[in-house]
Parts: structure tokens; C-alpha cells; sequence
């Protein structure tokens, strides 16, 4: 028993106190006793378990307050503490908690004022909720240090002063609400062009904030203002001229607002209720509680299903000027196109990586897109690349390390899809190799030199070891050519990077920090080396 390492008893009948034995399964990695009717006070023993990640006992009816051992839980992750009857301070050792990724402590008695040290908690990612308590005092200047934080829910308390402009800063942050509590001031317009004025809403001497205006019906994902009538006007009512891209998830319009502003409009139909519905379902739950520079933002969403008869699910996205990766490689005449040149490909490398990184390594729990390629990302003014099209993507949750369900596009597949139908995060790092080959190559994996036992990989694993440099050469797109050497040599460790990200074996392919890791190598021009029948349990660089 003191090997255990997963407890999870909820939505039982349980009742009687929380044992302080549990402090004796040191290896316990989540204490799950949510939904019961558990009394008494939090054991102080739990502080015990240092290898804790995550502790869900919302839905009881414990009393007393937090104990301040629990900041010794360092590993937690997920702490939930939601509608109990706990009372007293929120103790100042939370702070020490500082790889959570969600703390939830609201409905319950806290009073006293919010912690100074919830700003060391810079992890915090999914939602910082406290509300349905008793805080005092004003909202901590510290708060603005939780830079990726996306909901912050701190209603139905008693904090006062102004709302900070601090929270203006917050970039991430895309759920707000600070209603019913003494908030005061004049409310800055910037909070009422980016978050809807209920969430200011009960804040009897907060200027600016009972004002009524129309919300489309965005439950997660974006908080955007935007009518229906409006997104029919800016696209003629969906017509194919304003169509600027279509996938197996759906088709995008591109629509212009009076004010000048332009934005992604993906449309989903309720023609297959089951596949079309499920991805419009999964892409706003994906999108809507992550956020990094590297992946497609979701700005909104709303539905226009009509009783017997088909209707429609609209994602809105923010814009991507410069189209898809695919669009400069393949779909359009050079003329129109101009050259995609090494340094932008490279970028579009480096940003697949870091935005994949993110999904892979710094989201609870990870999520797997399992539709990574060219089509699928997206360059903005800038050319900076945008992983975008989560229809497909999925959540690795309850410590499973692999999802089934056939996902994923042809030439870009791993090929254990073949025999074990499940997909991973090796998964996706086999489809950001076949990616990376496309950039320095040129080359769809779909081309007509692909066919029977050649693929994509074979054939650049067989130019890339071929002692013939012509033949070598091949592996390097025309329109890159006359490269510099410097350029030439970058192109080839991207290749040989791509290698190892395509290998039979997904245990033997680099993770996506891994091969991040790599890239800065290859940015900074340094050699690495790669050993045999590498497993990647550590990176070989010199």
C-alpha cells in the first residue's frame, strides 16, 4: 500500500473524516475524494506527500482551515478545494506551491485578504478561482506575475478598490470576472472592450460597468463581442468568394468589420451530428484554454442550430494574413507566392516546435493535436507560424499515455497507426518530422515519386546517406538555390533532425523540448552528433 500512487474514491457516499494515514503513502501522485460527505478538518499529514500532483476534495463538507503543511506539497499541480465549508485566511504557504496548474478554492468561508505570494504561483495556467467567499482587502499587485494564467475568478466576495490596470496586462487572460464585490472608480475602457460588462457586474461604485450589451453565447474559448448579423454581412451570408481555406474540419471565410478589422470565420456543419459536432465541441474546449504565440487564438464562437433543420458552429479566429505554410510550398504559382527563403522556413521550424513543445510539455494534461502539417500552419503578417485546426486534437488525461480513434493525414500518419490505432505524443512528432523534410525539400509527402515502397522518409534518408553530393543535393528545395554555405549546413541538420523525429520506433524519436533544443543548436550554427539507436533518454550535442 505505501507504493500507492493513485487513490481516487469520489462520487461515493463516503462519510467520517479524511484519515491521516493517508500521509503515510508517500508516493501518492493524486488523492482524489471529490463529491462525498467527508467532515471534519483537512489532515496536516497530507503535507507529507511531496510527490502529490494532484488533490481534488471539492464537494464535501470539510470545515477548519487550510493547513499551512500543504506549501510542502511541492509537485502539486491541480489543487481543489471547491465547495467545502473551510473558513480563516488563504495561508500565505500556498505560494510555495509553485508548479500548480489550478487552484480552485471557491464557495467555501475564507476571509482576510488575498495572499501577497499568489504571485509565485507563475505556473498557473487553467484558473485561479476564489470567488463565493469572504475576501477583503484590494486585489494583489503580485497577480500580474501569473502570466499564463487564462480565467481569473475572484466574484461574489468583498474586495475593494479599483480594478487594476494590471490586469489589462495580462495577455493570456481571457475569463474575467470580478462581480459583486466593493470594487470602486471609474472602470478603464480597455476592460470594456475585452471582457463583457458583466463581469463587473454588482459593483455598485465601479463606473462604467451596468451597462447591458449583446454576447454571442461564448461559453469557453473567446469573450469577444460580435453578432451573428454582422459576421453574415462581412461574408455575404458565408457566399465562396470570401472562402479562404477548407479542411476536414470545416470551411473558412474571411470577414471584415466596419472598424477596419479582419478575422478567421470557420464553419462547421451539423450535416454529420456526431464527427462535425464532436470537433467543433473538442476544438473550442482545445483552443479555448490554452494560448501561446506559436498556435492559432480563438477569439470566439456561437451556434445557429435551427429546430428541424441543419444549422451551423462558428469558430472566429484571429486572422492569419499570409495563409498556410502548404499555400507557399505548393499552391500557388511562384509569381503570386514570392520565395519562401531559408530564414523564414526556418522560423516556421522553430515555431512548429515551440508551439507543439507547449501542448506536449507545459499543458495539464497534455494535449496531442494529431493533424500536424503544412495546411495546418498558418503565417501572420509577420511570418511567424500559427499551429492551428485542433478539430482533431485530444487531451491525454487520468495518466493514460496514449488515445485511439483514427486521426491524421495521409503521408504525415505515424506508421504504429498502422497496428496500434493509438496516437501519441511521438505521434506528433513523427508528422513535425515529415514537415520539416517538406520545408528543405520542397516536396509534398504526397508526391508521385513517392509510390510503393518508397515514401517520403525512405527517399530522404536515401539521398541524405548517399555518397553521391549531387544526389545529396536533392534534398534541397530549387528555390532555395544559390544557398549560402551557411544555409546549406543549417538545412542539413534540420534534415538530420527530421530523421530522428521519423523513426520506425517512437520510443527512439526526441521528445518536441527535445527537438527544440536541437533547432537552438542549429540557430546558434553548432554540430551535433547523433548516436546510434538513439532512445533520447538524454540529447548528444557538441
Amino acid at each position: 500500500m505505501l507504493a500507492l500512487r493513485i487513490l481516487k474514491l469520489g462520487d461515493n457516499l463516503l462519510t467520517g473524516f479524511i484519515p491521516p494515514s493517508l500521509g503515510n503513502l508517500v508516493k501518492l501522485n493524486f488523492l482524489g475524494l471529490a463529491y462525498n460527505a467527508l467532515a471534519g478538518t483537512i489532515p496536516t499529514h497530507l503535507g507529507r506527500l511531496t510527490e502529490l500532483q494532484q488533490l481534488v476534495l471539492k464537494g464535501n463538507m470539510l470545515t477548519g482551515t487550510i493547513p499551512v503543511e500543504l506549501g510542502n506539497c511541492s509537485n502539486l499541480q491541480i489543487l481543489n478545494l471547491a465547495s467545502n465549508k473551510l473558513t480563516g485566511s488563504i495561508p500565505q504557504t500556498v505560494g510555495r506551491l509553485i508548479n500548480l496548474y489550478e487552484l480552485q478554492l471557491s464557495r467555501n468561508g475564507f476571509s482576510g485578504e488575498i495572499p501577497f505570494e499568489i504571485g509565485n504561483l507563475q505556473n498557473l495556467q487553467n484558473i485561479l478561482d476564489l470567488s463565493y467567499n469572504n475576501l477583503s482587502g484590494e486585489i494583489p499587485s503580485s497577480i500580474r506575475s501569473l502570466l499564463k494564467l487564462q480565467a481569473l475568478n475572484l466574484s461574489h466576495n468583498q474586495l475593494s478598490g479599483g480594478v487594476p490596470l494590471l490586469l489589462g496586462e495580462m495577455s493570456s487572460l481571457d475569463q474575467l470576472d470580478l462581480s459583486y464585490n466593493n470594487l470602486q472608480g471609474q472602470l478603464d475602457m480597455q476592460f470594456r472592450r475585452r471582457w463583457p460588462l458583466e463581469a463587473f457586474a454588482g459593483n455598485l461604485r465601479l463606473c462604467g460597468a451596468s451597462k447591458k450589451r449583446f454576447l454571442l453565447p461564448l461559453n469557453i474559448g473567446g469573450n469577444r463581442e460580435f453578432r451573428w448579423e454582422d459576421i453574415m454581412d462581412a461574408t455575404n451570408n458565408l457566399s465562396e468568394e470570401f472562402i479562404i481555406g477548407s479542411g476536414g474540419s470545416g470551411t473558412v471565410y474571411r470577414a471584415e468589420w466596419a472598424t477596419g478589422e479582419t478575422v478567421a470565420v470557420k464553419k462547421i456543419s451539423f450535416k454529420d451530428e456526431y464527427l462535425l459536432n464532436k470537433s467543433f465541441i473538442r476544438e473550442m474546449k482545445t483552443l479555448g484554454r490554452i494560448r501561446h504565440r506559436h498556435l492559432v487564438k480563438l477569439i470566439g464562437c456561437c451556434s445557429d442550430r435551427k429546430k428541424g433543420c441543419s444549422g451551423w458552429n462558428l469558430l472566429i479566429y484571429e486572422y492569419m494574413k499570409n495563409g498556410s505554410v502548404w499555400d507557399w510550398l505548393h499552391g500557388r504559382t511562384l509569381k503570386e507566392k514570392g520565395i519562401l527563403d531559408w530564414d523564414a522556413r526556418f522560423r516556421i521550424a522553430v515555431g512548429l516546435a515551440h508551439g507543439l513543445e507547449y501542448l506536449h510539455h507545459d499543458c495539464v494534461p497534455k494535449i496531442i493535436h494529431r493533424d500536424i502539417k503544412t495546411s495546418n500552419i498558418l503565417l501572420d503578417s509577420n511570418m511567424d507560424a500559427h499551429l492551428g485546426d485542433f478539430g482533431l486534437a485530444k487531451a491525454l488525461i487520468d495518466n493514460s499515455d496514449s488515445t485511439s480513434c483514427f486521426a491524421g493525414s495521409y503521408g504525415y500518419i505515424a506508421p504504429e497507426y498502422a497496428y496500434t490505432m493509438k496516437a501519441t505524443e511521438k505521434s506528433d512528432v513523427y508528422s513535425m518530422g515529415i514537415v520539416f523534410m517538406e520545408l528543405v525539400s520542397g516536396k509534398m509527402p504526397t508526391d508521385e515519386a513517392f509510390r510503393g515502397n518508397m515514401d517520403m522518409v525512405r527517399w530522404v534518408e536515401m539521398h541524405f546517406h548517399n555518397q553521391d553530393a549531387a544526389m545529396r543535393q536533392e534534398l534541397i528545395d530549387p528555390e532555395l538555390k544559390p544557398s549560402l554555405p551557411t544555409e546549406e549546413f543549417a538545412a542539413f541538420q534540420v534534415v538530420e533532425i527530421a530523421m530522428q523525429c521519423t523513426k520506425t520506433a517512437p520510443q527512439e524519436r526526441p521528445s518536441s523540448r527535445q527537438v527544440c533544443d536541437l533547432l537552438q543548436h542549429v540557430a546558434k550554427n553548432k554540430r551535433f552528433k547523433f548516436e546510434k539507436k538513439e532512445h533520447w533518454e538524454s540529447t548528444q550535442v557538441i
